[in-house]
């Protein structure tokens, strides 16, 4: 199940040519800041198919990676809806603990793969009304929405794994029956602000023709602030980043989505939701990177939320409480995170997210501007000590070990802080060493050699044959140093369901010696967004990443560093 992040439309260069005579330039900018300014919304993935113990849709397609097991026979997985009776459905205890937890938006999801319609339309019985509840659960959360505050998103999957003319030599038919759900989707919910459109593959260009063109039109007409967001199948006014968090970008809107537990995005069967020290380390390098933060929830068959999914969602609650300043309205930067933690900015106020890891003592290089005031959130004792290079930060009353998992300092300026340069809050080890790799796709091309991983710039990226299946990268740092964290973040949205990798650290201290191997982490590129491990001195560096055939590797940001001062 690939979820990807919302805001309407479909498809190709076709649709943002369309998008442009229906919405303003300054009237599409204002509403990316609204959005940005919003920072962490409410991902909802809910249907009949919760608690059949695969995830949603994939099981009715095939046996896959996703489904290990197999496929739940389509005519079994087609039934379930007649057995759907959320009789404790309560959309606005949902979004009323969501709003507490710090979202401003939500997502829900109205059509996923499996084709059936979470809302009332008159071209499928294949929806909600079908079902034994028989009320219009979308239209009740939308509703919903307007009365606690946050902004309606919905996710609207253009792929159709039960319609008999998806994909085919008839897909015509198909392309008509979307537009008319999107068309019903568009006119009857009130305002919207997000569309999720959650890839096309594997359908190509000359089978949609000019449904992207039609849907821009559509949706367009009727909220012409309306953000698009495709997961790369098309054009789109944000970018999604599955489970991973990104690198660091200013320029193009993105955002990170992740499941609260590890079913994945739908309720799947009784397990403990993910710590929350581990979602909170997610949404703060997320935002300190200058990404929205969607956290989806999959609610019960019967309409309640999970209670581990509730009680983390009362985690954030108590955390915002404290430090919601920091995180609604703000900018990321102007510090590049590191394993001490990030920064976020808005007006002339700095916040450092500092991680528990750091105990009692913090330095950083010294800002381009005057401090007038260094203030902690959560009311610990600090005190500041400045020089011309760097600043230091002491808590006198934290402990070593103390499981705050992250407190937030306040830096009260002299001027603007969203201006100021991006500084490097941890120094990257790797950024001037002697380096070679395995192989580029394009030699000495731009946007995919290795200079690509120390440019700061997000759209370019080292990049491999996708056939390569080992990918390396080795670095001479000069001389010997201590290494204590890595961290790597991918250049655009990737589907991270299907793009596990294998990412292995090794050392040496001299030429001649065995490399050591230090860190192995098996999953996605970005999740965590810091790998951390028992510090060590080295000055050969190695780095493999192995991965499947199917994708091409994309490494935009790799950094090293070394311990925390």
């Amino acid at each position: 199940m690939v979820k990807k992040i919302y805001l309407l439309l479909l498809l190709t260069g076709i649709v943002h040519s369309a998008i442009s005579q229906l919405a303003s330039t300054d009237d599409r900018q204002k509403a990316i800041e609204t959005w940005r300014n919003m920072r962490v919304g409410l991902f909802v993935h809910w249907g009949p198919s919760a608690g059949l113990g695969t995830p949603e849709s994939h099981s009715h397609a095939r046996k896959s990676a996703l489904n290990p097991h197999g496929s739940v026979p389509a005519d079994e997985y087609d039934q379930l809806y007649r057995k759907f009776n959320p009789i404790h459905y309560d959309p606005d205890a949902w979004l009323k603990l969501a709003y507490s937890a710090g979202m401003r938006y939500s997502v829900f999801v109205a059509k996923h793969h499996d084709g059936f319609c979470m809302f009332d339309t008159k071209a499928t019985d294949y929806n909600i009304m079908a079902t034994p509840y028989q009320r219009d659960v979308a239209k009740l959360f939308a509703e919903a929405c307007q009365r606690q505050g946050l902004a309606l998103g919905w996710q609207f999957s253009p792929k159709d794994w039960k319609h008999p003319d998806f994909n085919t030599e008839n897909h015509d038919r198909y392309n008509a029956y979307y537009l008319q759900l999107l068309d019903e989707l568009s006119a009857n919910y009130g305002p919207i602000s997000v569309m999720w459109f959650d890839g096309v593959e594997p359908i190509g260009k000359d089978k949609w023709k000019d449904v992207p063109a039609k849907a821009a039109e559509m949706m367009y007409s009727r909220h012409p602030n309306l953000l698009v967001g495709t997961h790369g199948a098309m054009k789109e006014d944000f970018i999604s980043f599955e489970i991973a968090v990104g690198p660091f970008d200013r320029q193009k809107p993105w955002e990170t989505a992740e499941g609260i537990n590890p079913s994945g995005w739908i309720f799947n069967k009784p397990m403990p939701a993910f710590p929350f020290r581990d979602l909170l380390r997610t949404m703060i390098y997320t935002i300190s990177r200058d990404g929205n933060y969607l956290l989806d929830v999959g609610p019960m068959p019967d309409g309640t939320l999970y209670p581990p999914d509730a009680e983390r969602l009362g985690d954030f609650a108590a955390f915002m409480k404290t430090n919601a300043e920091a995180v609604h309205g703000t900018r990321g930067g102007p510090y590049r995170d590191g394993a001490w933690g990030g920064s976020t900015c808005k007006g002339n106020s700095v916040y450092l997210f500092i991680s528990d890891e750091v105990g009692t003592k913090l330095s950083l290089p010294a800002l381009p501007a005057k401090v007038l005031k260094a203030s902690s959130l959560d009311g610990h004792a600090l005190r500041l000590k400045t020089t011309k290079k760097t600043f230091t930060l002491e808590f006198p009353d934290r402990k070593n070990g103390q499981k705050s998992h992250f407190s937030c300092v306040k830096l009260d300026l002299d001027q603007a802080a969203y201006d100021l340069p991006i500084l490097e809050g941890q120094p990257n080890l790797l950024a001037n060493a002697e380096a070679k790799v395995s192989s580029i796709k394009e030699t000495n091309d731009v946007l995919y050699g290795i200079k690509g991983l120390f440019d700061h710039k997000a759209e370019t990226a080292w990049e491999t044959p996708r056939t390569d299946t080992l990918c390396t990268l080795e670095f001479d740092l000069g001389k010997r140093s201590l290494l204590s964290a890595l961290s790597l973040a991918e250049k655009g949205q990737i589907e991270n369901w299907n793009h596990g990798v294998n990412i292995r650290l090794k050392i040496k201290k001299n030429q001649s010696d065995t490399w050591q191997q230090i860190l192995q982490h098996n999953g996605a590129i970005g999740s965590p967004p810091i790998l951390s491990f028992k510090p060590q001195t080295a000055r050969f560096v190695k780095i493999e990443i192995r991965k499947r055939p199917s994708f091409e590797l994309q490494i935009a940001e790799l950094r090293l560093f070394g311990s925390i001062k």
